[in-house]
């Protein structure tokens, strides 16, 4: 029978999160704001039946709708 023992998380650990370039270029992307002006975003449904993303601050149409990123460090 397996032990039910707690973890308790470590003491004096400071987390300071600070991305790299490549990865803060990423996250501004997965933001729901205009990556230009950092207006909100809408979806609208064109002709063809797509879905394109707009803003409706500055108009801008060229806003990522897929984000790829991925890797890893160390690596063998």
């Amino acid at each position: 029978m397996a032990s039910k023992v707690k973890l308790k998380p470590p003491e004096g650990i400071k987390i300071d999160f600070k991305p790299s370039p490549k990865q803060f270029k990423i996250w501004r992307n997965l933001m729901p704001e205009c990556p230009k002006c950092g207006g909100e975003v809408s979806i609208v449904l064109q002709e063809d039946d797509t879905n394109e993303a707009i803003c409706r601050n500055c108009g801008n149409d060229n806003i990522p709708q897929l984000t790829l990123g991925g890797g890893a460090a160390g690596g063998g």
